[in-house]
């Protein structure tokens, strides 16, 4: 770049920047304007909000800012988005997953991006927690920009990145120790910066909404058994995932042995029973290893009794820095946060984004996905048999601890659920691991709270899936019209079709901003009845006409059927009374 160039570059920097410094408690903060649909907007890219945690920090609580951090000479300029946290990369070379993965990773990633809307004052807040088992993914990938929600929602719109893996789940416990479920205390300290600031940027600290998907919406979930994030929140939206599924978090035994496995696999300990280090000397030594060995080590860890989970590092179910209690038992007492409203959903295929990534995806199972190829490639296809649903029925039974005439019961509850074992297949992984626990919680929450509760059920194929037909409208669906990717990238779509997924995305946001708003939607769509409750679904018609409007059961057949067998399992009821790896599907 030739001198000349270079100053034309500062002044055009100079011009975006130029109104845009915002004092704060922590002082200055700079953004950019960008314009979206016609207009002005303020984006803010890679904001920290808490000690990076390094060196010293890592494994630790994050750390709030100190006041004025970003002074006069040292302005905070908001233009570099923020890195995603350590973690494994797998690639596909197929764009359907790999663009859900960070360009890049960093340790120093306690860092937001925010959207802000100009010339609106109070306004709500919505923060999106990504998901990604608690090991993978961020917030700051394109599908993830929150610019036309922002702007559609006349709301704020914070997308954070936290840590993940060994390094935001570690555990050991005992004195100087490390006390676990950090990714978790990162959310809560993103929603303290939000109470903090936002006011500053136009938002108003009591209208914050919690929005998460996979373990994003674990995570909403997980903050109402915070009492200390009770206060920095007053709505959520739960999109696929729930923490009181008993797969979503592990025991402070299971995650001190895994802990200990990484300590001896990279050098810190002899064995996971060497008792000649203390917990200092070993959570010394993990912090002068590399975050890449500790990332590879703790991908082949997986401790006895564990659940069958693709990765070994996630909450801890009791702790006295985070629940501040057990889980388990605060689900059973009724222990949580109701005063929220909570809007909960799912799609209706679920599992299928888990089998074409590698959990049926084999010779064994008839099912297949080859990235190198197209979609709708003869090759891709799942032609499941009788001998692979009975396999998946005898997998779940093994978890379950059910004997064979149980297992011989939820085989039969399955058999009837779909006319193809592809299809029977994925009603039970869905059910078995995303759907039947939210629609527990949905409406044990309902039944507790007087705040609205709703639920609905994205029922659609996305007109942009690229993934083969076979996986229907699968996991994460829904996130294309809720972030208004038919605005932001039209050229993913037919012509033909574009206008009207506008205008289903558009409806979709307005209903979402409404609830942001007052804890509404729109008003076809009926808050849960509890003696019939019933969830909205999204089926690519939404509007303010009766005609358009369907509703589907918020519990599936399937799943009232599987409680009931897990209510006869008298091994079942033994397991959920003694068990330490996880707390109980169904609270007490």
């Amino acid at each position: 770049m030739n001198l000349s160039n270079f100053l034309i570059f500062l002044i055009n920097l100079a011009i975006c920047w130029s109104g845009n410094g915002i004092k704060t408690y922590y002082g200055e903060i700079v953004g950019e304007t960008i314009t979206v649909l016609g207009e002005e907007m303020t984006e803010y890219l890679g904001i920290p909000y808490a000690q990076q945690p390094t060196y010293f920090w890592r494994f630790q609580k994050p750390y709030e800012l100190e006041k004025d951090r970003f002074n006069e000479t040292n302005i905070f300029y908001a233009v570099h988005q923020g890195k995603g946290c350590p973690q494994h990369i797998r690639v596909m070379n197929f764009e359907g997953y790999d663009s859900l993965n960070p360009k890049e990773t960093e340790e120093s990633c306690l860092k937001l991006n925010m959207w802000v809307p100009k010339g609106e004052e109070n306004m709500p807040v919505i923060v999106f927690f990504h998901g990604g088992s608690w090991t993978v993914r961020t917030g700051s990938i394109d599908r993830f920009n929150g610019s036309v929600l922002a702007l559609k929602t006349k709301s704020i719109v914070v997308v954070p990145n936290f840590r993940l893996g060994f390094l935001g789940f570690a555990y050991l416990k005992g004195e100087d120790g490390i006390e676990g479920n950090m990714g978790l205390l990162d959310q809560q300290m993103v929603l303290t910066w939000i109470n903090r600031v936002i006011e500053s940027f136009g938002g108003d600290k009591d209208k914050v909404t919690i929005f998460g998907t996979g373990t994003g919406s674990s995570s909403v979930e997980a903050h109402l058994f915070s009492s200390s994030s009770k206060p920095l929140f007053k709505r959520g939206i739960m999109s696929s995932g729930s923490i009181t599924h008993f797969m979503s978090t592990v025991s402070g035994d299971i995650a001190d042995t895994n802990t200990r496995n990484v300590s001896t696999m990279v050098g810190c300990i002899s064995d996971v029973n060497d008792s000649s280090k203390s917990n200092k000397d070993i959570v010394e030594c993990l912090r002068n290893k590399t975050a890449n060995e500790l990332i590879e080590a703790a991908r082949k860890v997986r401790a006895s009794g564990q659940m069958p989970t693709p990765f070994p590092f996630m909450p801890i179910n009791e702790d006295t820095v985070f629940f501040n209690g057990n889980i388990k038992n605060m689900y059973n007492e009724k222990m949580f946060n109701t005063d929220v409203d909570l809007m909960l959903g799912r799609t209706a295929d679920e599992a299928t984004f888990f089998m074409a990534t590698g959990f049926t995806n084999n010779s064994n199972m008839g099912c297949y996905f080859y990235p190198e190829k197209p979609a709708d490639d003869p090759a891709n296809k799942c032609n499941m048999e009788k001998k692979n649903f009975e396999y998946l029925v005898q997998f779940g039974g093994k978890i379950l601890n059910f004997n064979e005439t149980e297992r011989t019961k939820l085989e039969t509850i399955y058999t009837g659920s779909a006319e193809t074992y592809t299809n029977r297949s994925i009603r039970i992984l869905s059910d078995f691991v995303f759907d039947c626990e939210l629609s527990k919680f949905a409406i044990t929450f309902a039944n507790v709270s007087s705040k609205n509760t709703y639920f609905y059920e994205y029922k659609r194929r996305s007109p942009i899936n690229l993934w083969p037909e076979w996986t229907g409208a699968m996991h994460g669906d829904d996130l294309n019209d809720i972030f208004g990717i038919p605005f932001r990238h039209p050229e993913k779509y037919k012509n033909e079709i574009l206008q009207r997924e506008k205008d289903y995305s558009e409806n979709v946001m307005w209903a979402i901003g409404n609830f942001t708003k007052d804890g509404s939607t729109i008003t076809t769509w009926n808050k849960i009845d509890v003696n019939d409750p019933k969830g909205l679904i999204f089926n690519g018609e939404l509007g303010q006409e009766e005609t358009t409007v369907q509703y589907t059961v918020v519990t599936p057949s399937t799943c009232t059927e599987f409680y009931n067998l897990i209510h006869e399992s008298i091994e079942w009821k033994k397991i959920s009374n003694s068990i330490s790896t996880t707390p109980s599907t169904l609270p007490e």
